[in-house]
């Protein structure tokens, strides 16, 4: 069977036997891009009908399980990490965020005020085209490229160079920084955004009021049909005990005791399994964050520390360099002497850190081989047990893990040092360009194309909201007292 792969990064063709196990061919996917942080992501089709997603789950399925029309299959972020610069260790991964983030705030997928947007454009032309040098800079390159959404244009009174020039000025403040800082940069501020990583589902409550249902990585959300930027209920992780559907009908109980379970009705019967496997993701990866790394992770976090030191060490050496020319034009023979030293210096740095990664290599390939050795004898194992008792053991082990869940939610339920991430500041030396782009702003919108996402961002920016303060006012309120307050909405 041939099916063709979409990804942000680019579309191939896919040939796999009818047989061949959901799981196998994202591993081979995941394998091609070389991406080790295979968590985040998945695979899924556009339903026929519906045109909704369909997630491929990675499990015993066959490809033959997918409707015979369905030729394409597409490689998507499914799962978000709660804080980029904490979670995010392998450029591969920190690519395709990027990539994914970008057009789906330049299509307006995710919503964006405006000076954030051309903040965010600043940092975009960073990583596409290294340091701003204005010999080489083309006055046209924004129209040229997708940088900005594509409604800000059109919704201020101000002349194009305007935009141009905020965005060219910022640009120049981040003269030095490498494409991968940039990009994390980028995603940081993303973060901050309300509606980055929201995942939205229509639902309705016992009063058959239309509603939204929010799936993150902090808990779920619950929000009006017309304002996807301002939770009007929110449930943690930590607070959710079980979350089972029969049907449209769909149930959540929680921790604690007396506190009734949350009820809403779903679309579609799919729409309920759709939520239900995407919450038990979430909420899996939220334990998770909270408990040791795994031997994979670990891995993966020194080998980003230390490449992240190499490229440290690689832009001093530059800096230095150019410092030390500019020098040699007043002591050329002082200027030789000295970048003999240094080269010395990072010579011995580069021997060092090169045996540091060796080193680190060795205990990586050895650690990686004892993981490899535990799965295939974990596997072996599994699969010799299946033969004998498989059905017995499927419910034994979803036993277990649903124990294990259940133990790990009471330690986090009965854990008051929960807290949830903070807004990431602008940087300070773009803080005042960005401050005279909103002035130039403030009086210039085209109120007839202003959308209703720009009046509910400015009146929450005038009430001085921001997303996690939302969140964490609304789980002030007891539990229940917020499952009654869904039930009259």
């Amino acid at each position: 069977m041939k099916v063709v792969l979409n990804s942000i990064l680019a579309d191939t063709s896919l040939d796999a036997p009818p047989k061949s196990l959901f799981s196998d061919i994202y591993s081979r996917v995941c394998s091609s891009l070389d991406l080790k942080e295979t968590w985040y992501f998945g695979l899924y089709y556009k339903a026929e009908r519906s045109n909704n997603s369909i997630w491929l789950e990675t499990s015993k399925k066959a490809l033959k399980k997918i409707p015979a029309a369905t030729k394409n299959l597409s490689f998507k972020i499914r799962y978000y990490p709660e804080d980029v610069c904490q979670e995010l260790f392998e450029n591969i991964t920190v690519q395709i965020f990027y990539l994914e983030m970008k057009k789906a705030i330049t299509l307006g997928d995710i919503y964006c005020p405006a000076h954030t947007a051309a903040l965010l454009a600043s940092y975009s032309l960073q990583v596409e085209f290294g340091n701003y040098n204005e010999n080489r800079f083309n006055r046209y390159l924004m129209n040229h490229h997708n940088f900005l959404p594509h409604r800000i244009m059109r919704q201020y009174k101000v002349d194009p160079s305007t935009w141009t020039n905020s965005i060219v000025e910022m640009w120049k403040k981040l003269a030095g920084m490498d494409p991968e800082d940039a990009m994390m940069e980028y995603l940081k501020l993303v973060q901050n955004l309300d509606m980055y990583g929201v995942t939205y589902f229509n639902i309705v409550n016992k009063k058959k009021t239309k509603l939204l249902l929010g799936v993150t990585a902090l808990g779920i959300n619950i929000y009006t049909r017309s304002d996807k930027l301002t939770p009007q209920l929110s449930f943690s992780w930590s607070e959710i005990k079980q979350l089972k559907f029969k049907g449209k009908k769909f149930i959540i109980k929680f921790m604690g005791r007396k506190v009734p379970s949350f009820i809403f009705h779903t679309t579609d019967k799919k729409i309920s399994k759709q939520i239900h496997s995407l919450s038990l993701g979430n909420r899996d990866l939220y334990i998770r964050r909270r408990k040791p790394d795994t031997p994979e992770v670990v891995i993966l976090k020194e080998k980003a520390r230390v490449l992240r030191t190499l490229r440290e060490k690689n832009k001093e050496m530059q800096t230095l360099e150019i410092t030390n020319k500019e020098n040699s034009l007043r002591d050329n023979e002082e200027y030789h002497h000295h970048l003999q030293k240094l080269q010395e210096d990072l010579e011995f740095t580069i021997q060092k850190i090169q045996q540091e990664i060796a080193a680190k290599l060795e205990e990586m390939r050895k650690l990686q081989e004892q993981i490899e050795k535990a799965k295939k004898e974990e596997e072996e194992s599994r699969i010799q047990q299946q033969m004998d008792e498989r059905e017995v053991l499927k419910r034994k082990a979803k036993l277990i893990h649903d124990a294990r869940i259940h133990r790990d939610l009471e330690n986090l339920f009965n854990c008051e040092n929960i807290h949830l991430p903070e807004i990431v500041p602008v940087s300070d030396k773009l803080q005042e360009h960005l401050k005279i782009l909103q002035d130039q702003l403030e009086n210039s919108i085209e109120e007839e194309e202003e959308t209703v996402f720009d009046r509910i961002y400015r009146n929450n920016n005038r009430e001085d909201k921001d997303k996690y303060r939302t969140l964490s006012d609304i789980r002030g309120v007891n539990c229940a007292r917020r499952i009654k307050m869904f039930d009259r909405l």
